[in-house]
C-alpha cells in the first residue's frame, strides 16, 4: 500500500518499508482457501496491490492475479539491473499503464533511460512517481516524455531530470503534494520563471523541496531571479 508515513525520507523517497508493505496479504491468501476468498473478495476494501520489484515474476504474477493496482520498485544504486527485472518493468509500464499506482526507480543511466521512454501513456490512477539517478551519473540529465500524463499524480520527485517547457507537470499540479526537485548538473537547472508557471497551481502542496547539487555561477543568480518573483502562499505546506 502507499498510505502517507511522518517520515521523512517516505515523503520525499518513498522509504522501502511503504512499498514492501504492498506484499503483506500474499503469504495471508496461502493459509487457506477460506482466507484467500477472504481477502481476495475484499480488494478494495483493503487497498491491496501488487509489487513488482527486484526478482519478482512480473509476467507470471500478473498472468495469474486478480487485476489489482500495481507498484514498480527498483532501487539498485549501482548495482546494474537484469535482463529479467528490465523486461517486467516494461511490461508493466507499456501494457498495464493503466494500472499503475506508484513508480520508483533508481538505476544506472542507460536502463533508466531506457525505463524513462517508455512512461509515455496517459496513467490515470499513478499517484507517486520517484525517478532517481545515481549519485556517480551526476554528468547526465533526462526528461520524462512530453506524452506521459498522470491527472492523479500526488508525489513527484525528480533526481537529475530537466523540466521542458511541455513538462507534464502541465496535468498534475492541482493534486500535487510532493514536489521534490533535485538538480544535480548544471543542465539540469531549472529558471525560477520556468517554475512559476507551475508553483501558483499546486495549492495542495505540502511538501517543496528544491536543492542543487552543484556551484551555480553568475550566470545563474538565483537569489536575484527570486527576489523578482511575485509571492506565492502555500496554505498546506508542512
Amino acid at each position: 500500500m502507499c498510505e502517507e508515513e511522518d517520515d521523512d525520507d517516505d515523503r520525499l523517497g518513498g522509504g522501502k518499508a511503504r512499498w514492501i508493505r504492498g506484499r503483506w496479504w500474499y503469504k495471508l491468501t496461502h493459509v487457506c482457501q477460506r482466507w484467500r476468498n477472504i481477502i481476495l473478495g475484499s480488494t478494495s476494501y483493503l487497498d491491496l496491490c501488487l509489487v513488482c520489484a527486484q526478482g519478482t515474476p512480473v509476467a507470471d504474477m500478473l498472468a495469474h492475479s486478480p487485476p489489482l493496482p500495481l507498484i514498480v520498485d527498483h532501487v539498485y544504486g549501482d548495482v546494474s539491473i537484469s535482463e529479467e527485472d528490465e523486461e517486467g518493468i516494461l511490461l508493466a509500464l507499456k501494457q498495464y499503464y493503466d494500472r499503475v499506482r506508484c513508480v520508483r526507480l533508481q538505476m544506472a543511466i542507460p536502463n533508466l533511460q531506457k525505463l524513462v521512454v517508455a512512461i509515455d501513456e496517459e496513467f490515470p490512477i499513478l499517484e507517486h512517481l520517484i525517478l532517481m539517478l545515481p549519485c556517480k551519473d551526476g554528468g547526465f540529465t533526462l526528461k520524462l516524455p512530453e506524452t506521459f500524463q498522470a491527472p492523479h499524480l500526488q508525489h513527484l520527485t525528480l533526481t537529475g531530470f530537466t523540466l521542458s517547457m511541455r513538462s507534464p507537470l502541465r496535468t498534475a499540479t492541482m493534486r500535487l503534494v510532493t514536489l521534490v526537485l533535485l538538480m544535480v548538473h548544471p543542465f539540469t537547472y531549472v529558471h525560477p520563471n520556468a517554475l512559476l508557471r507551475y508553483l501558483p497551481c499546486m495549492s495542495q502542496l505540502e511538501t517543496l523541496m528544491i536543492a542543487f547539487s552543484f556551484s551555480i555561477d553568475h550566470h545563474h543568480d538565483v537569489e536575484g531571479q527570486l527576489s523578482h518573483m511575485t509571492p506565492i502562499t502555500f496554505p498546506s505546506l508542512l
